[in-house]
């Protein structure tokens, strides 16, 4: 994010600021032994408008939190071990911040000062929003007490909603499961691959690619993406996969507009909504990387409270909404979240309550405009994944599908074989009634260089199955008693 902010100390100074009372904050804590976390606790990031202070400031946080000294050897030392003693000045800068203060007996007169320069930014802040707030002509006016929140709710005629006229070139993503200011929820267990789907979408989005056989479209829109769980190993390892899927050519139109918040500081993985100093840095970064589609990954790191109850469930999603859309309406969330698990969960990402397949799936299914199931197509792997449209608001709902990880390109790709109606029996306890078609049986159906086509005919003609069922007997027989010849894509018997 280096080339979105500059971090340096060299920062404009046109805000309220006093960087010797930070100094100064700081040489106390740095002075006061046992005494120092009750002086830290009475700081926060935002305090700091010098980011070599606040550099200072989150190592001293990590420190307190692993109960180590906060003196400054032990300062530089966590600094240094972070990357980001550079960031923070410098070893002579940061080992000369005792000297800052006198005497930690002063705090209480410096934090005051400090105190008052952050409330000040603050006020500019919001100066700020109201005054995007104003200039975009497309929203209604605020309420004359100027809050951000205090806008008339909207209501329009027959007539007037009749002659609206829309434009069909804001669609996102399949028919209309994602357009311009919806928003989507991506549903599925924990650990099922979800952070991994989100990243092959904005990748494709991008690319102009399909994303699992869905088209996309809009490349030119900016992807945020909001995440606490995955390590710049993680990433770095999806990213070098989906870099060779798109080819050189579209990964630049990739690496222009796609952001992602990594973690790298203590700072960076606690994002619940519930502190407004965490929502201050998210719209931080939102008004920085100014994008058009914003993923947060996943909404239990974003949760206000216990989000099993409907009302925290609705402050955060609220919230979500508000962070999204704050000077730009047409912005759309992306939110990931978790569904019911084990075989009974599973079961209802399909049929009668595929709505109802998100943990507290009444207030969520009730905001967002489109939903995707995701649910294991296997008791034993998550390597293939079931699809299912759990609500599609504006458009029409996408049949089931599966996709399948390719364990070469790591790539998601969708698997056309798959027997969704095999799969949906098993989920359910029910039996399946297919008759039984043994592999040697299907050696026996399979002529020198069948094609696949004409091998289910046979086996359709033999057995009276499906033809998703006769596809599901030749890949249990294949590798068994038959064999699949990729020259000529035909099967023989081995």
């Amino acid at each position: 994010m280096s080339n979105l902010r500059n971090r340096g100390a060299g920062r404009k100074l046109d805000f309220p600021q006093d960087g010797q009372a930070e100094a100064a904050c700081l040489a106390c804590v740095l002075q006061s032994g046992d005494k120092a976390g009750a002086m830290l606790d009475q700081l926060e990031e935002s305090s700091f408008h010098d980011f070599r202070h606040a550099e200072v400031y989150r190592a001293l946080v990590s420190l307190q939190f692993d109960s180590a000294p906060m003196d400054v050897a032990t300062v530089v030392q966590r600094l240094g071990e972070q990357g980001r003693l550079q960031a923070a000045g410098g070893v002579n800068y940061v080992a000369n911040l005792p000297d800052a203060a006198p005497s930690a007996a002063n705090f209480e007169h410096w934090l005051r000062i400090v105190r008052d320069r952050a409330r000040r930014r603050a006020m500019l802040r919001d100066s700020e929003k109201l005054r995007a707030q104003a200039l975009d002509v497309s929203l209604p006016v605020l309420a004359s007490d100027g809050m951000l929140n205090a806008r008339r709710l909207t209501a329009r005629r027959p007539d007037e909603i009749l002659a609206l006229k829309f434009d069909d070139a804001d669609c996102i993503l399949g028919d209309r499961l994602l357009a311009i200011g919806q928003s989507l929820v991506l549903l599925g267990p924990g650990g099922i691959g979800k952070s991994r789907l989100l990243l092959q979408f904005a990748v494709a989005v991008r690319a102009g690619l399909q994303f699992l056989g869905l088209d996309t479209r809009c490349p030119g829109l900016r992807i945020l993406i909001l995440q606490a769980e995955n390590s710049n190993r993680r990433l770095r390892d999806d990213l070098a996969a989906l870099r060779e899927w798109v080819g050189p050519k579209s990964w630049g139109a990739v690496n222009d507009g796609l952001i992602i918040h990594t973690l790298e500081t203590d700072a960076d993985g606690l994002l619940s909504l519930d502190n407004r100093e965490t929502q201050s840095r998210i719209e931080d970064l939102i008004r920085e990387a100014a994008p058009d589609v914003i993923g947060w990954d996943s909404l239990f790191n974003f949760g206000i409270g216990d989000l099993n109850s409907d009302q925290d469930m609705a402050a955060t999603l609220l919230a979500i909404s508000r962070l999204t859309k704050a000077g730009k309406p047409g912005r759309c969330p992306v939110v990931l979240h978790h569904a019911l698990t084990g075989r009974s969960g599973a079961a209802r990402a399909s049929g009668y309550d595929r709505s109802s397949y998100s943990r507290n799936s009444k207030v969520l299914h009730s905001w967002t405009r489109g939903q995707i199931n995701i649910a294991p197509g296997s008791a034993d792997s998550n390597d293939i994944l079931v699809l299912t449209c759990g609500k599609c608001s504006n458009g029409k709902e996408f049949a089931p599908f599966a996709a399948q990880l390719n364990p070469v390109t790591m790539i998601y790709e969708p698997a056309p074989d798959f027997d969704f109606a095999a799969w949906q029996g098993e989920v359910s306890g029910k039996p399946d009634r297919t008759p039984v078609m043994t592999p040697a049986r299907v050696r026996e159906l399979c002529k020198p260089l069948s094609t696949k086509v004409e091998l289910a005919k046979a086996i359709m003609g033999d057995s009276g199955c499906a033809k998703a069922t006769a596809y599901r007997y030749i890949i249990r027989a294949n590798g068994k008693t038959i064999r699949f010849n990729k020259a000529d894509e035909t099967y023989s018997a081995k």
